[in-house]
């Protein structure tokens, strides 16, 4: 049982999972300090969510992060991890969205048109065959889900072939009526292999791209070491 529903769709992926939580709780941020003149507690509190979601996710880099005890430090110690936060939220975008164009490709109006009808003989055969209606309404939603896709800029392989193997999974064992499903199935991925070829080849699969850290805060200056919180962060931008 899942105890923090909340959390239910976040991605597997823990950097995109942060980015998802950062954008989640920098706009609580700023909803709570809209208008208001003293926002230090509302810093302390994003700055130690934060701190919380990176350690949960194992996020390399915000170990070396505190949030200092002297409340006249807030603002400044606020400010540069504001801005590494930023940087690195941005890296984790950019990064990401170019393994993304790996594992997808840019489909043509014609070819989108044509996965489209393939789509629609596909569901017209499970409509008319004896399944379940729980197996059924499956398959459809993962038939949604691709057929979403093929309508964005870039269709993801992801879903096409969750689409794939929830669908073959049930033509072999089902009946004649299903088999020819197989044949639809590989035209599609016919169409969506040829449309990949045509790519670049920066689109095509990179190496294994180095797992970045939050860059360090600047130069630490001495401060009390009792409480939660170790140490202080002057205001020097870390850029």
């Amino acid at each position: 049982m899942n105890h923090f529903p909340e959390y239910d769709d976040l991605p597997d992926d823990p950097e995109v999972a942060f980015v998802r939580l950062y954008e989640r709780h920098n706009q609580e941020y700023q909803e709570q300090t809209r208008d208001v003149q003293d926002t230090r507690a509302a810093a302390v509190e994003f700055m130690n969510t934060m701190l919380g979601v990176a350690q949960g996710l194992e996020i390399p880099g915000f170990d070396v992060w505190s949030i200092p005890e002297d409340w006249d430090e807030i603002y400044p110690a606020f400010t540069n991890f504001d801005r590494a936060l930023k940087r690195y939220v941005m890296e984790v975008k950019v990064r990401k969205s170019r393994v993304t164009k790996v594992y997808s490709v840019q489909l043509s109006p014609e070819d989108k048109e044509r996965i489209h009808n393939l789509i629609r003989e596909i569901r017209d055969i499970l409509t008319t065959t004896d399944l379940q209606d729980r197996k059924r309404n499956s398959l459809f939603s993962k038939l949604n889900a691709f057929e979403a896709d093929v309508d964005r800029v870039r269709t993801r392989f992801e879903n096409a072939t969750l689409m794939a193997i929830g669908i073959v999974g049930v033509v072999d064992k089902g009946t004649n009526t299903l088999k020819p499903i197989n044949e639809l199935l590989r035209r599609i991925q016919a169409i969506m292999g040829n449309a990949k070829d045509e790519e670049p080849e920066q689109n095509q699969l990179p190496p294994p791209p180095e797992r970045k850290k939050l860059p360090p805060p600047p130069k630490q200056i001495a401060g009390p070491t009792e409480g939660n919180f170790s140490r202080d962060l002057d205001d020097d931008i870390p850029f």
